[in-house]
């Protein structure tokens, strides 16, 4: 069966023309948030501390260090403690000396993940919040807390 020049150029340009209508209606890339990172820390020796992270202006969730049982709700100190806040399908990790790692990755917030075990008492150790998805990540300063 042959087909008319004119039919088989009409059938392309309609092909042509719902590509492009696809490829126009295709919504844009999303660009990386605004993530900003505040704190508050015991002034001496950072024996405590606590970072807020915002996305795009909300509080998305906190990172912690629990040196002492009792701060923060810890009941063995020598905690670090993610928690999420934001149901925005971004998550919070914070990590010990780039090993100990507490995560709300992969979970629906509110959502709060503890990684703790027992530090020599006065040993400092380094701590890194940040805001995770996929493999995106945003960090933060790293923080020299005290057990």
């Amino acid at each position: 069966m042959k087909f008319r020049t004119a039919t088989v150029r009409a059938l392309a340009a309609s092909v042509f023309a719902a590509g492009a209508l696809v490829a126009v209606a295709a919504p844009p890339a999303s660009a990386a948030p605004n993530v900003t990172f505040t704190s508050r820390a015991d002034p001496l020796d950072m024996g405590w501390a606590e970072i807020v992270m915002y996305i795009n202006g909300d509080r998305a969730g906190t990172g912690q260090w629990a040196g002492d049982p009792g701060d923060f709700g810890s009941s063995t100190g020598d905690t670090i403690i993610a928690h999420d806040s934001a149901s925005d399908g971004y998550g919070i990790q914070v990590t010990l000396d780039g090993s100990r790692v507490a995560t709300t990755r992969g979970h629906n917030a509110p959502y709060t993940d503890r990684a703790s075990g027992n530090l020599p008492e006065g040993s400092r150790h380094d701590m890194q919040v940040c805001v995770v998805k996929g493999s995106y990540s945003a960090c933060g300063t790293v923080y020299n807390v005290k057990a």
